[in-house]
């Protein structure tokens, strides 16, 4: 007769390497899938900025229309670099207004895309 002995040790040696392997593998899923969850979250929360920076970007060029300084100039250079230095302070003003304050355009559309697509 054989001994059955070792192999019965070995059946469960090997069923309890599987289930860790098992679990490990488990637990990497889920972290894996968080981190795209954050990734895709940070995505979305960048986009709304983006867009309310453009809203309001497109406000202070309004606005900045009304105290045209500049419109009357002869050689032009003075009013080309107005308008290059105007619009990099303008978007970076925009940005800025964008970033501020909890209750932001940008949080309120994020919050809402969240519910709208479920994520």
């Amino acid at each position: 007769m054989n001994d059955l002995t070792n192999l019965s040790a070995y059946t469960d040696y090997m069923t309890d390497a599987n289930r860790v392997a098992t679990e490990q593998l488990q637990k990497n899923l889920q972290n894996v899938d968080e981190a795209a969850k954050k990734k895709e979250d940070a995505a979305l929360f960048d986009a709304c900025k983006q867009f309310e920076a453009y809203l309001w970007e497109q406000v202070y060029k309004e606005m900045q229309k009304t105290v045209d300084l500049f419109g009357d100039d002869e050689d032009g250079y003075a009013s080309n670099m107005v308008d290059y230095f105007k619009d990099d302070v303008i978007q970076k003003l925009s940005e800025q207004t964008a970033t501020q304050g909890s209750n932001s355009l940008a949080q309120m559309l994020y919050e809402q895309a969240k519910i709208n697509y479920g994520i």
